[in-house]
């Protein structure tokens, strides 16, 4: 119990946390511009660590590492430029015309609620329930016509930020052709006394979802596929920007599947209200292929935390910094988790 009060503060130690606050109030105070600068780096360092498996692959083979990564690079910058070439043109006219069409469709949602009102008032349902119905139907209206004009805004503002990044390949090759050289970097500013501990630590977390956040990826792009495939089929229009969202909403543990077929209901619906029942019917069978079959295989085990706990974290992660927050309250809330059972572990051991 002592030794918990034996607390000894000597110059070494007050230089170090006189540093420290005012790292932190410089941080804090200057927030946007570091933000906005550190964004790149930011971006590039979770680039590389999820690019980093696949070139220790190459590695495995005897392959040596500037080798190995220049490989990841062209298969990588492959793809992107497949992407580019084939589906970029048309996400551009599907976003452009959407953009040109929103005023039209903020019209035709109007006249549906209005049919949709006119059908409830003249039925036999009890007086009270219209009454409810009809004090909540303008603001479930007025959500869904600012739900789809900000879903809107921030694809094209995350789509336009991707265009205008040139620095982050530059950045990533250099972390991956060097990343031992970043490790042992990294380790030096750790204290040394608890250096192995932390390592420990990190292992964890990077075992625990690693596999999960590059599993989720794969699985997302496998769901904005179909999606997409499945849209065209139907005839649905945009079918690449609503499989692009339904993708990328897929990210998001149980509120991702939901999010991600609303909007394609509602342009389904703005047709007819067949191909809607179509478009929701394609999303179920996709969705049931993606949990019996695709994120077992993938992702395989779960992160092993309770259900109550990542949609809590989905919460706190959503009000707090919106859909990124909610892409990475599970790892985020899994480093938690690991955290404090280290913390547990190592109090114990020392008591």
């Amino acid at each position: 119990m002592n030794q918990l009060f034996n607390f000894k503060i000597n110059k070494t130690k007050l230089f170090y946390y006189a540093c420290l606050a005012v790292a932190v109030y410089i941080i804090y105070k200057y927030r946007l511009t570091i933000g906005s600068i550190i964004k790149p780096f930011v971006f590039s360092i979770i680039l590389a660590y999820l690019l980093n498996p696949i070139v220790q692959v190459f590695e495995k083979r005897k392959i040596r590492r500037i080798y190995s990564v220049i490989i990841v690079y062209l298969i990588f910058l492959s793809m992107i430029l497949l992407f580019g070439l084939v589906l970029v043109p048309r996400l551009i006219k599907d976003i452009k015309i959407l953009v040109e069409n929103l005023p039209q469709y903020t019209i035709q949602l109007q006249a549906m609620v209005r049919d949709f009102q006119s059908s409830y008032m003249n039925s036999n349902l009890p007086q009270g329930l219209k009454d409810v119905i009809d004090e909540n139907i303008l603001s479930i209206q007025d959500v869904i016509a600012v739900t789809l004009q900000s879903t809107l805004d921030s694809v094209m503002s995350a789509f336009s930020k991707i265009l205008n990044i040139i620095i982050v390949p530059v950045i990533v090759f250099y972390m991956l052709k060097d990343a031992e050289y970043f490790r042992k970097q990294s380790l030096l500013l750790l204290p040394k006394k608890h250096r192995n501990k932390i390592v420990l630590l990190f292992r964890d977390i990077d075992n625990a979802f690693g596999k999960f956040i590059r599993g989720q990826i794969i699985v997302a792009m496998f769901v904005g596929i179909l999606t997409t495939t499945a849209l065209s089929i139907i005839n649905v229009k945009y079918a690449v920007f609503l499989g692009l969202f339904a993708g990328t909403a897929n990210i998001i543990p149980y509120f991702g599947p939901v999010i991600g077929i609303i909007p394609t209901v509602i342009f389904a619906l703005f047709d007819s209200p067949s191909k809607a029942l179509y478009a929701a019917g394609a999303f179920v069978l996709i969705q049931q292929i993606e949990s019996g079959i695709l994120t077992p295989k993938i992702i395989g085990e779960s992160v092993g935390v309770h259900p109550v706990y990542v949609i809590l974290s989905l919460f706190i992660g959503g009000k707090l910094v919106g859909i990124p927050g909610m892409i990475l309250a599970v790892p985020v809330l899994v480093a938690i988790k690991l955290t404090f059972r280290h913390m547990l572990r190592y109090v114990k051991h020392e008591t």
